[in-house]
């Protein structure tokens, strides 16, 4: 089983920390001390950066004011 920091470390690979946190709600100085290792993650939050590292890249959504083509 990976550790929180292995699971953050891999999507650093793909997402900056700052988007990290936009797409899960967790506070960027959180996520940074998980990743040095300073605290250990809660359950919910632990939760939510899991969640992100199944689906890391977003759906493409069409833009506002256009139907997608049927």
């Amino acid at each position: 089983m990976q550790s929180i920091s292995e699971i953050l470390r891999g999507l650093r690979e793909t997402l900056s920390q700052s988007e990290i946190a936009r797409r899960t709600g967790i506070s960027q100085s959180k996520l940074s001390r998980w990743e040095s290792g300073e605290i250990a993650a809660g359950a919910d939050d632990a939760l939510k950066l899991l969640a992100l590292a199944k689906h890391p890249t977003p759906k493409k959504q069409a833009p506002q004011g256009h139907k997608a083509a049927a």
